[in-house]
């Protein structure tokens, strides 16, 4: 350590944001104590004692600890909330400065605003809000307001203010925490261009600049490449990963090989190169300082983010150690990068973006010397192996420094990954220097450029189809679900002892069983703090925020699971891919036994295709097709091309295990004779020992009162699924009354367009002593039952550790 003194000051810093985030100690008693810790450190200085050297150590370490808690502290003062009462507003207006704009894409511009008011209905906020605005309509005037606005004008638009979704379901990504880290406080949706007016043309000469740099980048890589190739051209390049498509970035995921995707080290790489073979002709500090201003410009240029920000100051500290006659050292200059992006903002620790690049980094640094010194010593032959082992070992450190972070956040352990990482980063490289290429040459001869483009083109299409082959979902990965703070810090603290036990014992034999044994110990010590939302021999129910739909996921005391419905898929948003399969994965669900569709209402059923193409359903439930509907004709025809026999709702009783689901309609035979889809809804109850759920669909007045008829007192469950998200067209007083609920849950959307649920009916469910549950207020409802009793469970404070 006494070669690095930077990095020791470092982590005791980082270490004091860590334990400030954990603690949440009152910033004026920190200042206090760091305020005294400092004023005995400075004391101590005048003392030339060596016996005194160990405490001005321990005391300076104390400080710098403190300083970080402070400075933790003091940004968290001004910690960005969304700041309205209620989620969600319409017909809102908001005039502000654009302070960022983001490249075009078809329909929809994305720009960020600072508000100067804020107008809903009659009430005005004054106050500055970052907001994130999304303006959609069609490609024709998207692109006519788009080429209208620069940043730095003033607007004024009309539109709807929403909080950002948050972890509503176990297992998803906290999107108003990440946007909420950023400085966003809301997000706005703005649906027709002619809702949005220019006020003043002023502009903000500087990030104006830029962003026009950027426009003209991506406009010269559209005109030379086809779609697929400038979307990942422009992450690549322009770290805009916008136009690539979400499966398309799954499959990279799965293989192991995202990081490609961002902007980081190897493209600063190939910047530096260029620009020192364009600035060859000069004197070597010339040429230094030019490139000190090209990557200054190419850092600014890609937004700044943290793995950019960390390679361009580890190559500015690289080229300046022979100017001022100093060696170059890694770990001091990547502490130095850290430290930088770290006093900008302490928040960036916990960002997965600096989290993953600087541990990628330490452990390339860290790692790959002792596995290189392996492999040096066996003296491999012929060069090109040794190469490619070494190759394989670089890219083994830097999967191990990050695995952690990988499993956190993406909750997948790759198996393709070095066979993936072996041809995707070369590839990839290649495809970023002949982006870069394609654009320079371009800007000359644009038949040259071209040339260039359909060459990296074909790479494209290559790096592709590769990661789809090494990517796909049944062998690319292995689901950990599982992964928390006390596993990481498990997981570097056998590391450690691994590479000691390499290190340190002098038999093979030795070696290999202290490290078997180490790695079983580190499982064993990992499993310590795992937990389980839907335990095995308890009926769990849980009632999925699809917004404004239906979706709940059973798991019987037998391990048996049931879907009943799965919400709604739109242009912008499938519940089925984005929501259930997730949530599915995260419990560990591989394949449900019954998935259920109350009626074919997209709200209810579109999300069950993306699980049914996936194959995860055995048997599927539905009410006899309609032939009068399109809708459920299409369904039917994905039901048999997947090569499922669907049974139709009819009176009968299922048996799963000790639990038994009651189908009380018959689509079959008429029942009813309802032609209206919302009463041909799957009526179905749940009974599990002397505790029941009753399930409604969108059954309306009319069909409820056609079912107290003819079941009576059978209708009674502890748990009522009110029909139809809470509208007024159901739950009637005579239906209640045979029902009986304890339990009310209500499936709706933040502040939908429908008002669901109706006032009227939350008053009446109040009224008759009913707990109300909704996904709207809460999120996902989890009930659990013993056969005796039903209990709520909140699921979010099962979690244990806390979120890096």
């Amino acid at each position: 350590m006494n070669n690095y003194p930077l990095i020791r000051f470092v982590i005791i810093f980082i270490v004091g944001i860590i334990a400030q985030s954990i603690l949440h100690v009152h910033i004026s008693a920190i200042i206090i104590l760091f305020t005294l810790l400092l004023i005995f450190t400075i004391a101590l200085l005048f003392f030339k004692k060596d016996k005194l050297e160990f405490v001005k150590n321990i005391f300076l370490y104390l400080a710098i600890l403190l300083f970080g808690a402070v400075y933790l502290g003091l940004f968290n003062q001004t910690e960005v909330r969304y700041p309205f009462p209620e989620p969600k507003y319409s017909n809102v207006k908001i005039d502000g400065t654009i302070n960022r704009l983001e490249l075009k894409r078809d329909g929809r511009i994305n720009l960020y605003l600072i508000s100067d008011s804020v107008k809903i209905k009659e009430e005005s906020y004054n106050e500055k809000y970052n907001l994130f605005c999304a303006i959609y309509d069609d490609n024709k005037k998207s692109e006519k307001l788009f080429n209208k606005l620069s940043v730095g004008n003033i607007i004024s638009i009309k539109g709807t203010v929403q909080q950002p979704r948050n972890e509503r379901n176990p297992g998803e990504f906290d999107y108003e925490k990440y946007l909420n880290s950023k400085g966003i406080a809301a997000i706005v949706n703005v649906y027709n261009t002619d809702s949005v007016k220019v006020i003043s043309k002023e502009v903000s000469v500087i990030k104006n600049l830029i962003f026009q740099i950027r426009e003209k980048i991506d406009a010269q890589i559209s005109s030379l490449h086809n779609k697929t190739t400038s979307a990942l051209l422009r992450g690549l390049i322009l770290a805009d990963r916008s136009l690539i498509d979400y499966q398309i970035n799954d499959y990279f995921i799965n293989a192991g090989v995202v990081h490609v995707l961002s902007v980081s080290g190897l493209h600063v790489g190939y910047i530096v190169l260029i620009f020192l073979v364009l600035f060859n002709r000069f004197n070597i500090y010339t040429r230094y300082f030019l490139t000190f201003i090209g990557l200054l410009f190419y850092l600014i240029l890609t937004g700044a983010d943290a793995p950019v920000f960390r390679s361009t100051v580890m190559a500015l500290v690289l080229l300046a150690a022979p100017l001022t006659g100093r060696e170059y050292n890694s770990l001091n200059s990547l502490s130095f990068s850290a430290l930088i992006i770290l006093l900008i903002s302490p928040k960036e620790l916990f960002n997965p973006s600096f989290q993953l690049s600087f541990s990628a980094i330490l452990s390339l640094i860290l790692i790959y010397p002792p596995l290189k010194r392996f492999i040096d010593n066996l003296h491999i032959k012929p060069k090109a192996l040794n190469w490619i082992i070494i190759f394989c070992m670089t890219s083994i450190a830097a999967q191990l420094g990050t695995l952690p972070f990988t499993l956190t956040y993406f909750h997948r352990l790759s198996v393709s990954a070095l066979l993936a990482n072996f041809i995707v980063i070369p590839v990839s490289g290649a495809i970023v220097a002949l982006g870069i290429l394609s654009i320079v040459i371009g800007s000359i001869s644009l038949w040259i450029g071209s040339v260039v483009a359909s060459a990296n083109e074909l790479m494209t299409y290559f790096i592709y189809w590769f990661v789809q082959l090494l990517g796909k979902k049944e062998y690319s990965y292995v689901a950990i679900n599982q992964f928390s703070v006390y596993d990481a810090v498990i997981f570097y603290l056998i590391l450690a002892q691994i590479f000691y036990i390499l290190k340190k014992f002098v038999t093979s034999s030795a070696k290999i069983i202290a490290v078997i044994s180490s790695i079983i110990l580190m499982a064993l010590l990992m499993r310590f703090d795992n937990y389980n939302f839907m335990p095995g021999n308890t009926l769990s129910v849980m009632a999925i925020d699809v917004g404004q739909g239906d979706a709940f996921l059973i798991k019987f005391p037998n391990m048996k699971t049931a879907l009943i419905d799965a919400g709604d898929k739109t242009e912008y948003f499938d519940n089925g891919g984005r929501v259930i399969l997730p949530l599915l994965d995260k419990l560990e669900i591989d394949t449900l036994d019954y998935a259920f569709i109350s009626h074919v209402d997209s709200d209810h059923y579109k999300g069950m295709e993306a699980i049914l193409r996936e194959h995860r359903v055995k048997s599927v439930y539905k009410p006899k097709t309609d032939s009068s509907s399109a809708n459920d004709l299409e369904f039917e025809r994905l039901l048999h091309s997947r090569n499922y026999q669907p049974h139709y709702y009819s009176k009968e009783i299922l048996s799963i295990g000790n639990s038994r689901i009651y189908v009380l309609n018959d689509t079959i035979n008429n029942y009813f004779e309802s032609q209206n889809s919302n009463d041909r809804s799957g009526m179905l109850k749940l009974v599990a020992g002397r505790t029941s759920f009753l399930f409604t669909g969108d059954a309306s007045v009319t069909a409820e009162a056609k079912y107290v008829v003819t079941y009576k007192s059978f209708l009674r469950s502890n748990v009522l699924k009110v029909s139809h998200h809470g509208s007024k067209s159901s739950t009637s007083d005579k239906f209640l009354k045979s029902v009986k609920p304890e339990i009310a849950i209500i499936n709706a959307g933040i502040a939908n367009k429908f008002r669901h649920p109706n006032k009227m009916i939350l008053e009446k469910l109040t009224e008759n002593d009913v707990q109300i549950f909704r996904t709207d207020k809460n999120g996902a409802i989890l009930l659990q039952s013993d056969g005796r009793t039903i209990n709520p469970i909140n699921w979010k404070q099962m979690k244990s550790g806390f979120n890096f």
